[in-house]
Parts: C-alpha cells; structure tokens; sequence
C-alpha cells in the first residue's frame, strides 16, 4: 500500500508542476511583441469602431504628434517605481473620494516631482490637450462620448471679466 501511496502522490505533484508551468508560459510576453503598443489616448481611439478614413486622420495626428510626446515623456524621466508609486497614490485618492486639484496635490505630496519633472509634464500635458482637440474633430459625438472627450472643463462657460 505504501508504494501505491507513493506512486500516486508522486503522480499528482507532477500533475500539479506541469499544468503550473504550462499555464506560466502562457503568461510572458513574446519576445518580438511590445509592451505597450498603443500607450495613452492613442490606445483609446483604436479600441473604437473607426471608418477608415477616421482611422487614416489617427494615423496622421499619431504620426505628427507621437514622436514629440514620446520624447517629452521620456523627459519627464519617471522610474518604474516612480510611476507606480504616482498611479497608488492616485488610486488611493480616488477611493477617498478626492477630484480635480485636491486630487493631483494628494497625489504630488504622496509621490512628488522634482521641478524638471513637473516643468517636463506640465508640457505632455498641454501636448495632449492638442492631440486630444485633433481627435475630437475627427470623432463623432458618440465616439467623443464613449472617451469622455465632451466634457466641458471646469470653468468654460464662465465669461471673462471686462476690465
């Protein structure tokens, strides 16, 4: 019996190894495959149902702004920890109910930025407002909605103060 016993534990731990390491495979990334294909809003607007002329227009504001805000955010110079550290810090915020600036100062005093950084993204950012207003004019309503490009910033329909 107490061979049986041995065979059949001996069995099941192989059993259990070779489906562990069959299903690890699967899990890494291939070699040749990036990372991140399509990182930021560019991710966003392939995941829409695009004509192909839409589709030719994204290619286009890709293609004009992708190389100067891959290179600006690369400026900004954010570790694997560092960016890690920001997106907690974020999540945190957001489950405290935080919005708007009361959320990005949370954010900076958990995982701040030195000036070069802040000066480097404030720059991604103002980058991104001009792709993001590329893309709304290619967009339709519906497709604008579903990437939350139709809402109206804080203070937009406030008019400026006659001095």
């Amino acid at each position: 019996m107490s061979r049986c016993s041995t065979l059949l534990m001996f069995a099941l731990v192989a059993f259990v190894s070779l489906g562990t390491a069959m299903g690890a495979d699967d899990a890494k990334p291939k070699k040749n495959q990036k990372k991140n294909a399509n990182p930021g809003i560019f991710g966003q607007v392939a995941k829409l149902d695009l004509t192909d002329e839409q589709k030719a227009q994204v290619a286009e504001v890709r293609k004009e702004f992708g190389p100067k805000l891959a290179e600006l955010t690369k400026a900004v110079g954010l570790t694997k920890e560092d960016r890690e550290a920001r997106m907690a810090a974020q999540k945190e915020a957001k489950e405290k109910g935080l919005k708007g600036k009361e959320l990005r100062d949370y954010v900076n005093a958990k995982a701040p930025l030195t000036d070069e950084q802040k000066e480097a993204q404030k720059e991604v950012n103002e980058l991104n407002g001009k792709i993001r207003t590329k893309l709304a004019s290619i967009l339709t309503d519906e497709q604008k909605e579903k990437l939350g490009l139709n809402k109206k910033k804080p203070g937009a329909n406030k008019k400026k103060k006659a001095e």
